[in-house]
């Protein structure tokens, strides 16, 4: 049988556990980060303290959401793609809330 690039591999490696829940981390945070901003907005440009509260938690999440992938791409022999997509989420979020918390300087 020889090798076709359209062909599918079957492997017996696994996601890690960590690597999971540091994307779905990532996607809450950046969720939650998007509506607060869009609230926000329809106030008028005005933050109210829990849309700050909000962000400042998302920030802490996508600090522990970004460590988890890292400590889970280092496990040997397991596929990475979440590995990867929480680390770029959990970095976006993380700029986007230090963006977000500049803004708000006075």
């Amino acid at each position: 049988m020889r090798n076709r690039p359209n062909s599918y591999r079957f492997t017996g490696r696994k996601h890690p556990v960590r690597a999971c829940i540091a994307s779905v981390l990532g996607t809450i945070c950046l969720v939650s980060c998007i509506y607060m901003i869009y609230g926000a907005y329809k106030n008028g440009g005005q933050a109210e303290p829990r849309h700050a509260a909000v962000v400042f938690v998302c920030l802490v999440l996508s600090l522990a959401g970004l460590i988890l992938s890292i400590l889970s791409r280092r496990e040997p022999d397991r596929n990475y793609l979440f590995s990867y997509a929480g680390m770029v989420l959990n970095t976006i979020v993380i700029v986007f809330c230090g963006y977000v918390m500049y803004l708000g300087l006075p």
